[in-house]
C-alpha cells in the first residue's frame, strides 16, 4: 500500500461522503450527515466498494471520456488511469493491456490520490457497481441528500413506475417531473440526480414520499415503517441507527420441530441445527441474520490484541445461534487467540491456537456467551498473539447469528 493511500484512509474518517448537486465528493461542502465513520475500510481490497471500483476501471466501455466528463476526475488522474491500462504500448485492445488488481495500484498512478479515490467511489456506488452492500449501507449523498441502499431503491422504483400526477402529488416541480419521465428507465442514483431539474427540492420531494419502509428495510423507531409492520432491533449501545421493520402476525408453522431432513416451512428457519444439534425448531425468518466485517485489519508480530467490531441489527433480543466465519492469513495462525465479545460484554474463546492450532474459516461458539444476553449492537472478534510470533491480515469476519424473544 502507498504512503498516499495510507494518508487516505487516515484522513477519510472526517472526509465528506459522496456529496451534493449529483457531483462526487470533491465537487462540494461537507455536510455533518454525509461523514462515514466506516470510510477508513470503504476501499480495502475485496470489499463491495473496491471490487466495484475495480471492476469499473478495468471495465473497457470505462473510457478517458467516461472518467474525464462523466465522474467526473481531474483530467490528469484520467488520463493516467487509461495510460496505466493500456500498458507500455500505450495502445489499448492490445496484448500489454494491464488490469488492475488492487485499490494501492490505482493510487500509485500519477495524480491518483484521496480525491480521485474518493470520486471513483461515489460514481461506482453511484451507479450500482458496488453490490453487497447491507441495506442501511450509504450509497451516496445526491443534490444535497444521503441516500441508503434501501431509499435509493424505493426512490427509483417510484421515479420509474408513478405516473406523472402521481409524482406532481409528492410536490416534485413540473419540470423534473417531466425530466423523470422522459428519461425512464432510471436505474441507478447518479443518472436521476444529474437530470437538468432535478435538483434539492425535487429529491427532497421523492424521498419524503417513499420513507416509509417495507418490510424487510431498515428503519430507525416508530413511525418509520410501513402501515402494519414495527421497527424491531434497533441497537441501544449506538452502534447502529437503524432496526429493520418486520411483521410480527403468527407464521403457521413457527416452533415446530425441524432437522437438515425437515426443514421448516416457508418464512421460517430452523434454529440449534446449526450449532450442532440434530433437531431444532422453527423460528421467523426475519430471526436469522449475517453481519460482516470487512475489517482489512493488520496483525503484526506484536503480543498486542488487535480488535474488530461489527453492528448487528434487526434481530430479535437474544441470541440462540452464534458461528463466526474468518477470512484470516498469517504466518503461523495455531499461535493466534480468538476472543468474540457480545454487546453486552459477555466474552467466548473462540480459539486457543496454541492449545487447538489452526483456526478453521468457521467457527461454532458453544461456549462462554450467554443465550439470554443481548444481540443488537455491537459484537467485538479480539485477536491476540501471546508468543509475538508471525504476522498476517484479518481481511474480514461475520457473525452469523438465529435469535429469539427472551
Amino acid at each position: 500500500m502507498t504512503s498516499r493511500l495510507s494518508r487516505f484512509f487516515a484522513v477519510s474518517v472526517g472526509l465528506p461522503a459522496l456529496l451534493s448537486c449529483g457531483a462526487p465528493p470533491s465537487g462540494g461542502e461537507p455536510t455533518a450527515s454525509s461523514l462515514v465513520s466506516s470510510q477508513a475500510q470503504a476501499l480495502a481490497d475485496s470489499t463491495p466498494a473496491a471490487t466495484g471500483v475495480l471492476a469499473f476501471l478495468n471495465d473497457n466501455s470505462t473510457t478517458l471520456s467516461v472518467l474525464d466528463n462523466d465522474v467526473p476526475l481531474n483530467a490528469l488522474a484520467a488520463q493516467g488511469l487509461i495510460a496505466w491500462r493500456a500498458g507500455p504500448d500505450g495502445i489499448e485492445h492490445t496484448g500489454d493491456d494491464r488490469r488492475f488488481i488492487s485499490i494501492a495500484q490505482v493510487d500509485a498512478v500519477p495524480n491518483v490520490g484521496p480525491a480521485a479515490l474518493a470520486d471513483l467511489e461515489w460514481y461506482a456506488k453511484g451507479t450500482g457497481r458496488v453490490t453487497g452492500l447491507p441495506l442501511d449501507a450509504l450509497v451516496g449523498n445526491f443534490d444535497g441528500h444521503d441516500f441508503t441502499v434501501a431509499e435509493a431503491r424505493r426512490a427509483l422504483k417510484a421515479a420509474n413506475t408513478e405516473s406523472g400526477p402521481t409524482l406532481a402529488t409528492y410536490g416534485i416541480p413540473a419540470l423534473a417531473v417531466q425530466d423523470i419521465l422522459a428519461a425512464r428507465p432510471l436505474f441507478n442514483m447518479v443518472k436521476l440526480s444529474r437530470l437538468t431539474h432535478v435538483d434539492f427540492t425535487a429529491l427532497q420531494q421523492l424521498k419524503a414520499a417513499t420513507a416509509l419502509a417495507p418490510e424487510g428495510d431498515p428503519c430507525t423507531g416508530a413511525g418509520t415503517c410501513q402501515p402494519g409492520l414495527v421497527c424491531e432491533g434497533r441497537p441501544n449501545d449506538g452502534s447502529s441507527n437503524f432496526g429493520r421493520c418486520i411483521n410480527t402476525a403468527p407464521i403457521p408453522g413457527d416452533g415446530d420441530t425441524c432437522s437438515v431432513f425437515a426443514p421448516c416451512q416457508a418464512k421460517l428457519a430452523c434454529h440449534a441445527v446449526p450449532s450442532g444439534y440434530p433437531e431444532g425448531w422453527c423460528r421467523p425468518a426475519w430471526m436469522t441474520g449475517e453481519f460482516t466485517r470487512y475489517a482489512d485489519v493488520s496483525l503484526p508480530s506484536t503480543t498486542t490484541p488487535v480488535e474488530s467490531t461489527v453492528a448487528v441489527v434487526g434481530l430479535a433480543t437474544v441470541p440462540e445461534d452464534i458461528l463466526v466465519e474468518l477470512d484470516l492469513v498469517h504466518t503461523a495462525p495455531h499461535r493466534l487467540v480468538l476472543t468474540l465479545v457480545d454487546p453486552g460484554g459477555d466474552s467466548a474463546l473462540l480459539w486457543n491456537g496454541p492449545a487447538e492450532g489452526t483456526p478453521p474459516s468457521l467457527i461454532s461458539v458453544t461456549r462462554g456467551i450467554s443465550r439470554d444476553a443481548s444481540i443488537n449492537g455491537r459484537w467485538l472478534l479480539r485477536v491476540t498473539n501471546p508468543s509475538g510470533v508471525g504476522s498476517g491480515t484479518l481481511r474480514s469476519w461475520k457473525v452469523k447469528l438465529n435469535s429469539r424473544w427472551d
